[in-house]
Order: C-alpha cells, then structure tokens, then sequence
C-alpha cells in the first residue's frame, strides 16, 4: 500500500487556496510514485513544470477515468483530490513492458513497431482470461485451440499511435485470430490471412467468451456476424481480422493519503 503525504499541489497550473504548488519535496513524491508504478521517462525530473512529467500525469489520470486516447485530465495533483487518491490507492495503474510476456492461455507477440506497453490493468486482465480460456477449452474438448495472442498495445510513453485511432493509453489491445493447424503459431501479421479456411473459429468463440466474462470490458470489436449474434463483440470499422478489447477502469481501492 502506497502513502502519499503532500503539502501543496504538484504539476500544472498554480497555487490555489493558500496550499503551495510544487515544493521539490512534493515534486519528489509524486515523481517517485510514478516511477514505482512504471512510468517512464521522469526518473531524474525535479521541476514539477516538465514536459514529460506532465504527460505523464496526464497519462495515468486518463487511464484511472478509463479513457482511451490522451486528451484528458489537467496534469496536476491536488491535497486529497482524484489524482492523489490514485496514486495512494492499493490497485492504483501500473505502466508495463509487455514483449515477450506469457502466461497461461495468452501470449504477447515480439513487436517490431514498438506498440509493446500497456497498463497493469490490462496485463492482469490478459492473465485471467487466459485462465478462463483454458478451463473453457478443457471443458468443451476444442482440439487445437491455441493461445490468444497479444499483438498490439500502446506506445513506451503513451500518446498517438501509429495505425490506430486509440491505443494511446494501455486500456486498448489487438488480439489475433486464432488459426486451425498447420497454421496455428503463425502470428507474424493481424491480417492478410484467408479467413474463411483458416479461421479456428471454436477456440475464438471460447476467446471471446473468456474475454467478456473475466476482463471488464468497454468494448470488443470484432465484425463477425456469429459472435455479434452472442453478445461477444461489436461491429467496428476496420476489425474484420483482429479483435480489439478496451477495458473499463477499476473501482478505487483506498490507500493513505495526506
């Protein structure tokens, strides 16, 4: 459990009803916090004013208000505000590396475009399905189902990705499809691959519905007319050969702030 004793405000704008705005001690604190958590880039940052700092902040409020592009929040902590509850809170967002992670059911592909980081929200989310998915897979006695795989996530430090309208803040991933043998760990592209004869659509279904049970889910697109008959996905331009599963934010844990 984290404990965060402030004195005054930290990050943008200025000092408001008589508390002082970024003191180097406070200034310290929330750097450090952030680090703790994995966010990169401000290890060395003094200056509560920064560049990156800011968009680091920006950052992690938008992933605590569940929002998928950065273009919210105002960079600032304020005594006992949003912000600082966050950073105290017992489950509060993490920033993780995530090439090469695996687990049981899923695995996270080599990246070649650097899309590999993403909030521990989601890893978490990613190991529960993959428990649920394999369970499910022993239970209906699916042959060939292979693991769910992870191909596309958020930049090292968040903010626009390239080829993607979202992604931008580790609450958004790409999964390939899952493919029938002799094709089942060919996962070098999200499309291009004949749908139709190649498709494991068993063990997607089973995907789709670990998924939806266990990962808290905003959305999963995936334009395909079965698993939006189920309940499973939602039509989406452009997600005809890849799901795409954003998560909702979590409720608050409470930690000691002051």
């Amino acid at each position: 459990m984290a404990i965060l004793r402030l004195k005054g405000s930290v990050g943008s704008g200025s000092a408001k009803k008589g508390l002082p705005h970024n003191e180097p001690e406070d200034v310290t604190k929330v750097r450090n916090r952030l680090v703790e958590l994995g966010f990169q880039g401000i290890d060395h940052v003094t200056d509560g004013k920064d560049k990156e700092f800011l968009h680091v902040l920006q950052l992690f409020q938008c992933i605590t208000k569940g929002k998928h592009k950065l273009d919210w929040g105002d960079s600032r902590v304020d005594v006992h505000g949003t912000t600082h509850k966050w950073l105290a809170a017992q489950n509060a967002p993490g920033w993780v590396h995530l090439e090469g992670k695996s687990g049981i059911g899923w695995q996270i592909a080599e990246f070649d475009h650097g899309n590999s980081w993403g909030s521990t929200w989601m890893l978490q989310r990613v190991q529960l399905a993959g428990l649920y998915y394999r369970a499910l897979v022993a239970v209906s006695g699916v042959a060939d189902a292979p693991s769910m795989w992870i191909r596309d996530c958020a930049k090292k430090r968040g903010g626009k990705t390239r080829g993607h309208g979202s992604h931008q803040t580790g609450i958004d991933l790409d999964m390939r499809l899952p493919l029938l043998p002799p094709d089942t760990n060919k996962y070098d592209q999200l499309k291009g691959h004949d749908y139709d004869a190649r498709f494991h659509r068993a063990a997607a279904l089973l995907q789709c519905e670990a998924i939806k049970t266990t990962m808290n889910t905003r959305f999963v697109f995936f334009n395909d007319k079965e698993f939006k008959g189920k309940g499973l996905t939602t039509n989406q331009k452009n997600h005809s050969e890849h799901y795409h599963i954003r998560i909702r934010a979590e409720e608050r844990v409470e930690g000691v702030y002051m």
